[in-house]
């Protein structure tokens, strides 16, 4: 009778025990569910929960896309679902806020969506700034501009060239993006596709952003020198008390000159100018330019700003482009595949420029450029020109130019680790744009 009393006396135990635990999982999971924004309704017929998700708690669907070319933040939107109506609500809610018209190509755009309606919008104004757009309960629209906050430090970085400019800084652990800003900056002075040669060696001063401890990308180039061939040749970004910013050498001179080294993105000689036996004729012939040999479809820039004094298709040049400059110069660009849609007789263009495409029309051997430079009505060799330099620095600003490039170059040679101390930013970085730079004019 005991041993029974005993038994029945621990199952109950046991059952009490096993009760209690499916209370508390109970409990916990409907914690959790609300926490995920789940409310748990019981069924009375059934007594079964059913899972209801909780007002405000909807998940949103986030969509990364880019602006394209032509693109309107009309269209745009309209693409992404929204209707017609709520687009331009959207676009005159946000304008005293932002001009959503100045939407670029290439830009990002980030949509947030909620039951395929779209509640929030992010667009990249620039590589500093976002414009947020929220979509309140009663439908308006609030935008508001963020300003990213990078941390900028400034660097000095060292190299030497071993093979080529590019895999010499991926050599020191940077990104190649600075390779290009250095083969920009330095065009007019060096082909990098001919003229390097190994030890040649390069310093750059360089700004570069950091957000949340991590690099993001490159910002300015306060200068550098590149000694080619032991030639030093150096370079400073200078503002002008007037506001205007330009790259210079330390003697005043701009860096940029009236005339691109090469209207191609990389230097290819096939055939120089002068006398030459002419490859289809058979025959020696003078030839009036510079062969720069490229794939079909390669970009051609402008070698200088000018206007448009011809385009055309003979059998000769091919499908062709010739630009009238300052100083009764006039450019040549023949062969081409095809002429950027807009370039025709009379319109400006700028140094740099996109105009047309290498092709390999009118009579050619093969894909390639031929471009040719004349002077007061005479063909000059574009590899040989002295080309002018452009607005050098002020007479009046001259000294303290001067100055100023000096103390920049000395904390370049003396520094000798890679972080320069943020005192030592201050006062030579910031040295143009403070008051005592204007004392003495």
């Amino acid at each position: 009778m005991k041993l029974r009393k005993r038994f029945f006396s621990q199952n109950k135990i046991r059952i009490l025990l096993i009760f209690a635990i499916v209370i508390f999982v109970s409990i916990f999971l409907v914690k959790k569910n609300e926490k995920e924004g789940i409310q748990v309704i019981k069924n009375k017929k059934l007594d079964i929960p059913i899972k209801k998700r909780l007002p405000g708690k909807k998940k949103l669907v986030k969509l990364e896309n880019k602006i394209q070319k032509g693109d309107t933040i009309i269209n745009t939107l309209e693409r992404a679902g929204m209707e017609r109506q709520t687009a331009y609500k959207l676009f005159f809610d946000i304008k005293p806020v932002y001009n959503l018209k100045k939407i670029r190509a290439g830009n990002k755009f980030i949509l947030y969506k909620e039951d395929n309606e779209i509640k929030k919008l992010k667009y990249e104004v620039n590589s500093d700034s976002l414009l947020n757009i929220v979509k309140d309960k009663d439908g308006t629209f609030k935008g508001k501009l963020i300003i990213i906050p990078y941390v900028i430090k400034t660097n000095i970085i060292r190299g030497k060239i071993k093979d080529s400019l590019f895999e010499s800084i991926l050599e020191l652990g940077e990104k190649p993006e600075l390779a290009d800003i250095l083969a920009s900056l330095y065009e007019y002075d060096i082909d990098f596709n001919r003229d390097i040669r190994k030890n040649d060696t390069f310093v750059v001063l360089v700004e570069k952003k950091y957000l949340n401890n991590k690099f993001v990308k490159y910002r300015d180039i306060l200068a550098a020198e590149f000694i080619n061939r032991g030639k030093s040749i150096k370079i400073i970004r200078y503002t002008s008390p007037e506001g205007k910013t330009a790259f210079f050498h330390p003697d005043g001179r701009a860096v940029k000159k009236m005339f691109l080294r090469c209207p191609l993105p990389f230097m290819r000689v096939t055939s120089r100018y002068g006398m030459r036996r002419h490859p289809v004729l058979g025959f020696s012939a003078k030839h009036n330019g510079v062969d720069f040999g490229a794939s079909v479809g390669t970009k051609i820039r402008a070698s200088a700003t000018g206007y448009i004094k011809k385009t055309g298709y003979n059998r000769i040049m091919g499908r062709y482009i010739m630009i009238r400059h300052p100083n009764r110069y006039i450019s040549h660009y023949y062969h081409l595949s095809r002429i950027k849609k807009g370039i025709g007789s009379g319109v400006k263009v700028n140094q740099g420029e996109i105009i047309g495409y290498v092709g390999n029309t009118g009579r050619s051997t093969g894909p390639h450029l031929h471009y040719g430079l004349q002077k007061n009505r005479r063909y000059i060799d574009p590899l040989r020109l002295k080309s002018p330099t452009k607005n050098p620095v002020k007479k009046c600003y001259l000294e303290h130019f001067k100055q100023y490039s000096a103390k920049i170059f000395l904390l370049i040679y003396s520094n000798k680790i890679i972080d320069i101390p943020e005192k030592f930013q201050k006062v030579f970085i910031n040295y143009a744009k403070t008051k005592p730079y204007l004392k003495g004019l």
